[in-house]
């Protein structure tokens, strides 16, 4: 079945499973953790969690929490351990019960902790994308990211239906208040530039150059697997280019959805509470 032909269900599974993953605290590595991704959000790290699935190795990405509820409640402790001094700082045990079963990380939340990450897992090694032209990386991260961050229909819906919509808002607003550092929409998107440039520069002053790949977005598959060490993919297997605004504005519609689902039960009540109130004052006062 081509890409085009795929349903909803076929491209975005992790959305319509049930969060059966074991309790993360009972957790235990079991694969190498063998690359840390830390390229800010919407630096392709969809396509590159892809490639990196093809090579075998598993890979987190903010998608991932989609199926994995249960996690965010660890994650939120990661991120009042770290930014908050609130407990324990994380430990390679900590970051092994919440990463375990992958080999590599990209994108948020995990690349809020990238330096606890470096440092945690020293033999692991960095994969950096960067988009050269920040102006307009700077308008896809505020269409894609921003404004959804600070939606009104989105925010509604996760303050109402604490299940499976509010988590995810709940971890996405810390690494936003937390990481980035900002607490409004116009803010976010003043400072964005900054905060990305500051990244970039942070991670390059910390990575020594061996363990650091630069890989530009098109070079395909070599310059990725002669530095990770594994052999090039057979011939016809493209380097994946996923379309990250695509594929969040239909796993968008796709969480609205669930958690409208979930909901159902609340929004009935609250529709027909004022009617049988109603109906219930007017026959007392009508007979």
């Amino acid at each position: 079945m081509s890409r085009s032909t795929r349903t909803l269900r076929e491209k975005h599974p992790e959305l319509y499973v049930s969060d059966s993953h074991v309790d993360p605290g009972n957790r235990v590595r079991v694969v190498p953790m063998e690359v840390l991704c830390l390229g800010y959000m919407r630096t392709g790290t969809a396509s590159m969690q892809a490639a990196l699935h093809i090579l075998g190795i598993p890979c987190s990405h903010s998608f991932s929490l989609y199926g994995r509820i249960r996690d965010i409640p660890t994650w939120l402790r990661a991120f009042d351990a770290k930014f908050h001094s609130l407990g324990p700082a994380f430990t390679r045990r900590d970051w092994d019960c919440l990463l375990g079963d992958y080999g590599a990380i990209t994108d948020v939340p995990a690349l809020a902790f990238w330096d606890d990450l470096l440092a945690a897992y020293p033999e692991a090694k960095v994969v950096l994308v960067e988009r050269a032209d920040v102006g307009r990386w700077h308008a896809s991260f505020c269409a894609a990211v921003v404004a959804p961050m600070f939606s009104v229909w989105g925010n509604w819906l996760a303050d109402h239906e604490p299940r499976f919509v509010g988590p995810l808002r709940d971890v996405h607003r810390r690494w936003v208040h937390d990481w980035m550092r900002v607490g409004s929409e116009e803010e976010m998107r003043r400072v964005a530039r900054d905060r990305y440039r500051e990244h970039y520069a942070a991670v390059r002053a910390a990575v020594p150059w061996e363990r650091l790949l630069e890989y530009e977005l098109g070079s395909g598959w070599g310059p990725l697997c002669a530095f990770l060490g594994k052999e090039v993919p057979s011939e016809g297997v493209e380097f994946p280019r996923v379309n990250e605004t695509a594929a969040m504005q239909e796993k968008f519609s796709i969480i609205a959805w669930r958690g409208l689902r979930n909901l159902e039960r609340k929004l009935l009540v609250m529709v027909l509470a004022p009617l049988v109130l109603g109906f219930a004052i007017w026959k007392m006062v009508y007979g």
